[in-house]
């Protein structure tokens, strides 16, 4: 039988190939104008916005015209929200609206892991720019300011002080932010000692994989271009304790089935968590999973949409340690990449969707990953 699946998504490669050539799905999209190229043959709808619901339930009543759906796929940060409205609002499976609050929307997400007992730092949320210093008096300086919704580090800022705040503001160095038309979080500044990910399987409430990353430099303080990190030991007590914090993180949005990214920082007190999302992380983590332990999170997070059986078991882990980094998509950067020893495997920019050159590598251990990633940036650098 025909399952009608309801896709939300922009231009992720990653999702298209883990459906490509299902016979069995009837699969309809919304998506924005600009990647219509990417959907022809496909019944399509489109939106300027996932963040304007009206215009994503508009676009769902469309299409559910065709025939009702059976399963939501949100590939998308910023789809993530617009799907669980139309689950709830269609009655199906999957993450509700609240859920997928929790799950996107920083503060919803904060206030929700607190109330379970884990660690986030203090946060208050603003409702214009304006309203920053009024938040931040309340939670102390120094903050980090972000919009409510968002991935990665786009419109966020590390505030000390009032007056630096008064000096951006004056600049128009919040400009971007104040663009964005949602609230602000303003967090409490964590001091921290380096920054994490845990990634993982979710299914029937309970986690089957989840693995430990670092991040060679934490994601505010390097370009996209050259994000980089690597795979744990997942016995060191450390990963122990963000394994535990990511059960729980997953039990406190009451995820039945997915795949979650953990961001976490160690600090002198613990693990704290900084954010946690219902999809596989970006810019290379689920290329460095299928490396390192055999598994596809994007065909792990599609299966868990459609209510399939997770697939095969992660294999034995990789010896050493498994890596990743982007590097700039210069002239002849993949190919010097692919020669260097230990280089497992370099995608072009096209491959990896991201716009640049993806590097997995194996080393012998965590000191080798660092020197392997500072020789493979030195190649993004222009020659």
């Amino acid at each position: 039988m025909t399952r009608q699946v309801l896709l939300l998504n922009s231009d992720k490669p990653e999702v298209l190939r883990a459906l490509a050539d299902r016979t069995d799905l009837r699969i309809r999209v919304i998506t924005r104008k600009a990647y219509a190229g990417l959907y022809t043959g496909w019944e399509t709808a489109f939106v300027d916005s996932f963040e304007d619901l009206s215009q994503v339930e508009r676009a769902a009543y469309e299409l559910v015209r065709g025939g009702p759906f059976d399963h939501v796929v949100a590939a998308t940060e910023k789809s993530i929200v617009p799907a669980g409205l139309i689950r709830s609002l269609l009655g199906l499976p999957g993450p509700t609206f609240d859920q997928s609050l929790w799950a996107a929307h920083k503060r919803a997400m904060k206030a929700r892991l607190r109330s379970a007992g884990l660690p986030v730092a203090d946060f208050e949320q603003a409702a214009t720019v304006d309203g920053i210093p009024h938040a931040a008096r309340r939670i102390g300086w120094p903050v980090m300011v972000k919009p409510v919704f968002g991935s990665g580090s786009k419109c966020t800022y590390r505030l000390d002080t009032e007056a630096e705040f008064t000096e951006r503001l004056r600049s128009g160095g919040f400009d971007d932010l104040a663009a964005r038309r949602v609230p602000i979080q303003v967090e409490r500044l964590v001091d921290f000692l380096g920054e994490y990910h845990c990634d993982g399987v979710v299914r029937g409430g309970r986690v089957e994989l989840a693995a430990v990353s670092r991040y060679f430099i934490p994601p505010l303080h390097t370009p996209t271009a050259y994000n980089s990190g690597y795979v744990i030991a997942q016995d060191s007590p450390f990963a122990k304790e963000v394994l535990a914090l990511h059960a729980e993180a997953a039990r406190a949005l009451e995820l039945a089935d997915g795949v979650t990214h953990l961001e976490v920082f160690e600090t002198a007190g613990g693990p704290v968590i900084g954010e946690v999302a219902i999809r596989p992380g970006g810019l290379g983590i689920s290329g460095m999973w299928r490396h390192a332990f055999g598994v596809d999170l994007w065909e792990q997070f599609v299966r868990a949409a459609l209510d399939e059986p997770s697939g095969p078991a992660a294999r034995p882990r990789r010896q050493g340690t498994v890596g990743r980094t982007q590097l700039p998509a210069r002239e002849g950067v993949r190919e010097r990449a692919l020669a260097m020893p230990g280089v497992i495997e370099a995608l072009s920019a096209e491959q990896s969707g991201t716009g640049n050159v993806e590097v997995y590598f194996a080393a012998p251990g965590p000191e080798e990953a660092h020197r392997m990633i500072g020789r493979l940036h030195t190649l993004g650098e222009p020659q």
